[in-house]
């Protein structure tokens, strides 16, 4: 119910906002109780530990995501797993309901003009509506699965991220039972 637009690599601003967070909290609580039947007796039972920050930074990939492939159900050769749509933030909300999904491309993870990094979860290349849905937790996961792997393989096979067999890494996930179309 609270949600702040502040910068997330700023001590001061993290400051302020949980700050200026826990007294709009606590305004929602008295807004329910006043407003919503059924909460008149609402306790707000506790705080979160820290801000839930949504956006920071994100890399610049040799291949950015963009809101309209999230959307438009996008299919790349270098999937490394797939992900519903589910994109919650900058005014969009739609929910995996539709069985609609996308690919989420190997090459997102790779950040231009870098060797030997690969950089998985919520950073991962591309807009600001592709980060809405590529953010959540089990994207992460299914980013995360794949990153993994490609080190392992990185680590056998001594390539850089850059130079790996996409297909080995792809086999070692349908090993893994990861879906990756």
């Amino acid at each position: 119910m609270v949600h702040l637009s502040l910068d997330g690599t700023d001590p001061d601003a993290l400051t302020r906002g949980e700050m200026t967070g826990r007294k709009q909290a606590m305004h929602a609580v008295a807004a329910l109780k006043a407003f919503m039947p059924g909460c008149e007796d609402a306790k707000l039972r506790n705080f979160g530990m820290t801000l839930g920050i949504r956006d920071t930074r994100k890399i610049d990939a040799v291949y950015n995501l963009t809101g309209d492939e999230v959307r438009g159900e996008a299919r790349f050769e270098d999937s490394i797993g797939i992900f519903p749509e589910f994109i919650d933030g900058y005014g969009y909300l739609i929910l995996p309901t539709t069985g609609r999904y996308f690919h989420v491309p190997y090459r997102s993870m790779l950040p231009c003009g870098v060797k030997n990094l690969i950089v998985t979860g919520r950073t991962i290349g591309g807009d600001k509506v592709s980060h809405a849905a590529v953010r959540n937790m089990m994207c992460c996961a299914v980013a995360g699965q794949g990153a993994g792997v490609a080190a392992a393989i990185s680590v056998k096979s001594g390539r850089g991220f850059a130079e790996l067999d996409i297909a080995a890494v792809q086999r070692e996930l349908l090993r893994q039972g990861a879906r990756i179309t």
